[in-house]
């Protein structure tokens, strides 16, 4: 899993802020302070007004540092902070440990943002503006380090319910994707922008439960109803259900290697407008036998799954799962 950043206290305050664009320092940039007078060119200040009891009157540009590298962390945290109200986001990285993804990670969110046609723009900055600002510096906050309105103060809510933000990257973009894409539209628009994230097909499932017992997301679920337990003229039999929830997904391609049978297949990749509808996918339901030796389902004629048969049958030995390189030594496996 990547890092969570909770964006929650930043986007409250820019509820009650005048729209300021904000530059993002990532946690081990020595001098956040230089940006504090720094102008950026895609700064949109705006008119004259009052800039909420929450900011700074007449500012705006505000200088974020966050507590990690934004190379750890998924476009999401960017695009909240654009949902939140923020004219536009510059990445400073002239203090970045890891230049190069976290200009990915620019590019990635800057890339949903066009799709979307909004107006605002994420991009970085390699160096320091030279355009300097006079007067009052601009304010540098942190996730939590944040203004506190007079509103909050009070006990009076500003109206904003923002759910605590998903550990999950896939589920966590999809849902900033929906916030930003409305309620009346189904996000089509940015079904070209690639997901990474398998559609999956399972036909010749077993129910071993394999595929979801290793999954670092907990994407793939297995769920087993014992209909008849074992005995001495048969064995025992279960039904399973084996869904995928896209959205917890990391890509890893782990499940389409682990599985002893083989079993999971990917045909292409799933859609923004599909992920962000948040639908769980039924991939296989069926009987199963329970293994007497290790207790998982197969669809194996005979008692043991195809792991404990090997076993059985090479007891001084291992084996590679399906599709191993060549050139690996096939008589081991790792965990097996």
């Amino acid at each position: 899993m990547t890092a969570v950043v909770d964006t929650r206290p930043l986007r409250h305050w820019l509820h009650s802020a005048n729209s300021p664009h904000l530059v993002i320092c990532c946690g081990e940039h020595p001098d956040p302070a230089t940006w504090s007078r720094a102008v950026c060119t895609a700064v949109c200040t705006g008119g004259p007004g009052d800039a909420g009891d929450a900011g700074v009157s007449g500012s705006g540009q505000a200088v974020v540092q966050l507590s990690t590298c934004l190379g750890a962390l998924t476009p999401a945290v960017l695009l909240e902070l654009v949902a939140g109200g923020a004219s536009g986001v510059t990445v400073a990285l002239d203090g970045c440990a890891n230049p190069v993804d976290t200009e990915a990670v620019v590019n990635r969110a800057g890339t949903f943002v066009s799709a979307l046609g909004r107006p605002q723009h994420i991009n970085v900055a390699k160096v320091l503006p030279t355009e300097r600002k006079h007067g009052a510096a601009w304010p540098i906050l942190g996730e939590t380090a944040v203004p506190v309105s007079r509103r909050t103060l009070f006990g009076r809510p500003d109206g904003l319910d923002l759910a605590e933000p998903s550990e999950h990257p896939t589920q966590r973009l999809a849902a900033v994707l929906r916030e930003l894409v409305g309620g009346d539209r189904s996000g089509t628009e940015l079904d070209h922008v690639p997901t990474g994230i398998p559609r999956l097909l399972a036909t010749r499932c077993a129910g071993s439960g394999v595929c979801a017992r290793t999954c670092p997301g907990d994407a793939l679920i297995v769920t087993r109803i014992v209909l008849a337990e074992a005995s001495s003229d048969q064995d025992a039999i279960a039904q399973f259900h084996l869904a995928f929830d896209p959205a917890r997904c990391t890509g890893c391609g782990q499940c389409l290697e682990i599985c002893p049978e083989s079993a999971l297949e990917q045909s292409g990749e799933h859609v923004w407008s599909s992920l962000m509808a948040q639908e769980r996918v039924d991939l296989r339901a069926g009987l199963t036998r329970r293994c007497a030796r290790c207790g998982v389902g197969h669809g194996r004629s005979g008692d043991l799954c195809a792991v404990c048969a090997f076993r059985a049958a090479n007891p001084f030995g291992s084996t590679m799962p399906p599709g191993a390189p060549h050139g690996v030594d096939r008589g081991r496996q790792p965990g097996r």
